[in-house]
């Protein structure tokens, strides 16, 4: 796996599509606001169970439950919470936190990835820490001028 990724021209579903092709039995990967809201949201399309049209709010539950469970992960760890692991019987739930100290704009935000049994957890970590450094970049708010238009 590359330890760059290309962003220039890229949106954020781009990004996330793009983690999902390089990266092996990754199935879906959302990316939360502060609030709980999706930002970005990509599957692989081999199964419908967050991107299914008859169940529009399930990318939104999904969302929702990885703010939830990162919340509740900090509020008992004191120093923070870097990434959280939940393994099921047939799918493992990643999340990490996808802020950077260094812009505003991003802080809070978490990335999660939902990957089968079959997925390697020191790859799915290495690519989501490759993702979130690109994510800066995509996030942040351009500094405004001084001068306004005439």
């Amino acid at each position: 796996m590359p330890d760059t990724v290309p962003t220039s021209g890229t949106t954020l579903d781009g990004l996330l599509a793009g983690f999902l092709s390089r990266t092996p039995h990754a199935h879906h990967v959302v990316l939360v606001a502060p609030d709980g809201l999706t930002i970005a949201y990509a599957d692989d399309g081999t199964g419908a169970l967050y991107s299914d049209e008859a169940d529009s709010g399930a990318q939104s539950r999904l969302a929702a439950t990885i703010s939830g469970l990162y919340s509740l992960a900090h509020g008992i760890l004191r120093d923070g919470v870097r990434q959280l692991v939940i393994e099921g019987e047939t799918e493992t739930l990643f999340v990490m936190s996808a802020g950077s100290a260094g812009h505003t704009s991003t802080v809070g935000t978490r990335l999660g990835v939902i990957a089968g049994r079959d997925a390697d957890p020191g790859a799915i970590g290495w690519g989501m820490t490759i993702l979130i450094k690109s994510l800066d970049e995509h996030l942040s708010t351009r500094a405004r001028t001084g001068g306004q238009e005439q």
